[in-house]
């Protein structure tokens, strides 16, 4: 245990680094928002005081909520601006931060992030970006948040975010292939293990989950309550490679990646997995976006014929009666803490208007966390036509199982599991001789941003 001072020292160290390598990459950010997007970073800067625009920043997949929202609500004037939302955690925001820290301007008033811990990350030096939003934001907004949806939002005691969408995992099954296979909805994890085992049996070629994905830690390790990446007081994390939900779930997980029913080149993003898998995924444990993302509808990955998947409520451990599921992701709307006055008001009025109103959240890629827009924005989705059952009941259990010791922090847990566990399975090595090396990842990312570890 190193005392506090010490652990001062090496959170500035690692912020610090971390800023220089911000600054330094800024300048490829600026020419691909130039060449991209059509407008220079500088261009599009609002100050607060100013100017009674309010700049917001979106990735192309929000673009049509931003534009639907300001249509609703022409007395506001937004200067809607696309950027990557800091996809696969390439740090875009927070190069952009960095710069406009810098130079004294240029940061944009409301910015939404796909990455569920770029607050994490924003909320601390050097970025010291987002507004907090306990005063902003009414109570009667915060009480309709599904329970947990705002957890990723809170940097101590501070709500930095409002969140856009969830990211519960469900268990989702191809329901015309288990009723030819003769195989029964698993309602636990032994059950699917024992399906999986069958299926490499019975219909080699065939998968029930995959371990090629940057996230499968969340969903398979944080639906077990693997404590790896648990913060359990400020500046404290709690990481056990031995703790025993973390070495069951690999144990399970151990053979039906040896047997090619969950194997670890599989990877839904894959540039060869709708021709790898195209009618032979018979069953995946998957986010709630994997609906319009992964298997139904136009230009998602699989375009199954409609009627082909359903989803299903997250698997419990035989004996219990309690799930959990792992959370992979859902969008988080960032306000500028560089605001002040009737700006700030009139900008956290667009981002509760962005992250709640059903014209904005009925265009939204998942599950809205605001419970009223989530209501409207799943009737549209049971009313598609394109689930071989209604999603409704099931993500609604779903929501509030979201297990909370998996904590979001300034590192990337996802980017740890990519660079440091991925290629090893692919090559060959189990989940279980996996478990030390995430632990070691986290273990160095933590000292570094001054977190003492314990296990």
């Amino acid at each position: 245990m190193r005392d506090k001072s010490t652990s001062q020292t090496r959170a500035r160290s690692g912020r610090q680094r971390r800023l220089l390598g911000a600054l330094t990459a800024v300048g490829v950010t600026m020419s691909v928002m130039a060449t991209g997007g059509g407008v220079s970073f500088a261009a599009v800067h609002s100050q607060a005081g100013q100017s009674s625009t309010i700049t917001v920043w979106v990735d192309s997949g929000r673009l049509p909520m931003a534009k639907a929202w300001v249509k609703a609500n022409p007395s506001y004037k937004l200067d809607i601006v696309t950027f990557d939302g800091g996809a696969n955690g390439d740090g875009s925001i927070e190069e952009k931060v960095a710069l406009a820290n810098r130079v004294g301007h240029g940061w944009p008033d409301i910015v939404f992030s796909e990455e569920q811990n770029d607050v994490q990350k924003l909320g601390y030096p050097p970025f010291n970006f987002p507004a907090v939003l306990n005063n902003l934001v009414p109570s009667s907004v915060l009480n309709n948040y599904a329970a947990g949806a705002l957890s990723p939002c809170m940097v101590g005691k501070k709500l930095e975010c409002l969140r856009n969408d969830l990211a519960f995992d469900v268990l989702w099954v191809n329901v015309p292939l288990m009723k030819q296979f003769g195989y029964t909805v698993p309602t636990t994890w032994q059950q699917w293990q024992t399906i999986g085992e069958n299926v490499a049996a019975n219909h080699p070629g065939y998968i029930i989950g995959a371990l090629g994905d940057s996230y499968s830690d969340a969903v398979y390790l944080q639906a077990a309550q693997c404590h790896l990446n648990d913060v359990v007081a400020a500046y404290s994390l709690l990481s056990n490679p031995n703790d025993p939900n973390c070495v069951n779930m690999a144990d399970l997980l151990n053979p039906l990646e040896k047997d090619g029913s969950v194997p670890a080149s599989a990877n839904e993003f894959g540039s060869t997995f709708a021709k790898t898998y195209d009618g032979k995924v018979l069953m995946d444990v998957g986010p709630a976006w994997y609906s319009t993302a992964i298997f139904e509808g136009k230009g998602s990955v699989l375009n199954a014929p409609a009627g082909t998947y359903g989803a299903y409520p997250p698997l419990t451990w035989a004996g219990s009666k309690q799930a959990w599921t792992g959370d992979v992701g859902g969008g988080l709307w960032i306000l500028s803490s560089h605001l002040k006055g009737a700006q700030l008001q009139a900008a956290a009025n667009v981002l509760v208007g962005l992250a709640t109103s059903k014209v904005s959240q009925n265009l939204s890629q998942g599950y809205p966390g605001y419970v009223p827009a989530a209501k409207s924005w799943i009737a549209e989705q049971d009313a598609s036509g394109l689930f071989a059952s209604p999603l409704s009941s099931t993500f609604a259990i779903a929501a509030p199982e979201v297990w909370p010791g998996w904590s979001q922090t300034p590192w990337d847990v996802f980017g740890l599991w990519a660079q440091n566990v991925t290629p090893n399975l692919i090559a060959g090595s189990s989940v279980s001789s996996q478990l030390s090396v995430m632990a070691s990842a986290i273990l160095n990312n933590a000292q570094s941003d001054g977190f003492q570890v314990t296990s």
